[in-house]
């Protein structure tokens, strides 16, 4: 399902969770509220009431359609997953120093919630991981590493109705043998393609290997 990005088969497997179980994963992850990064303007996306979903409701949920989520709280999600179900709050200003050089405020790592058990979020890497090898993406991965991650072609909502020819192309993921950082790539409305497998993919690729580069991660393929 994750390798050819299947909504049919993703919708099925949300029908098996229930729109109860798959909206408590949702608000578990982040999505609907906003996590409290130190920056002004952040959204909380839109996680509608459970009284006021349906079955088709569920069914579009499961892939991703009637819901939304920013692009931080996205990121946030594949960060648990490398972390071994693990949220963390995320932060921009490590410390504040006053004129003479001394340390005022130091920010530190912060655990928001376990959202997910450490041999789920194992199952998660090992399945994202196969989604990129063997994926709509495999003729763009990178050649020196694994990656871990998942593309969004999201067609776009105007007017209450979602465009046919017009969409966001994403791409999230991590390297699973080196750790150092998750990366959201996102294209809006790219021409030279609809497909995120297409255009966000190489983009995210070639950012990748040199952010490998200056985190001495050595290449694993």
């Amino acid at each position: 399902i994750l390798q050819h990005s299947n909504n049919l088969g993703a919708a099925w497997v949300g029908n098996v969770v229930g729109a109860k179980n798959l909206r408590g994963y949702f608000i578990n992850f982040g999505f609907g509220d906003k996590l409290g990064v130190d920056l002004e303007g952040e959204d909380t996306g839109i996680i509608r009431a459970l009284s006021e979903w349906r079955d088709i409701d569920l069914a579009t949920a499961s892939f991703g359609q009637g819901i939304s989520a920013t692009p931080l709280q996205v990121v946030m999600a594949f960060s648990a997953i490398a972390n071994d179900g693990v949220l963390m709050k995320p932060f921009l200003v490590e410390k504040i120093i006053d004129e003479s050089g001394r340390v005022i405020t130091k920010f530190e790592p912060k655990v928001l919630k376990k959202v997910i058990s450490k041999s789920s979020a194992k199952t998660m890497v090992e399945m994202l991981t196969s989604a990129v090898s063997g994926g709509e993406a495999k003729f763009f991965v990178s050649e020196k590493y694994l990656v871990a991650g998942k593309t969004g072609t999201a067609q776009i909502p105007i007017e209450g109705k979602y465009d046919p020819n017009k969409t966001n192309a994403t791409f999230v993921g991590f390297l699973p043998k080196g750790k150092k950082f998750v990366m959201l790539v996102k294209l809006e409305e790219p021409k030279t393609s609809v497909y995120a497998s297409e255009t966000a993919v190489p983009v995210w690729m070639d950012i990748s290997e040199s952010l490998a580069a200056y985190y001495r991660i050595p290449p694993d393929r």
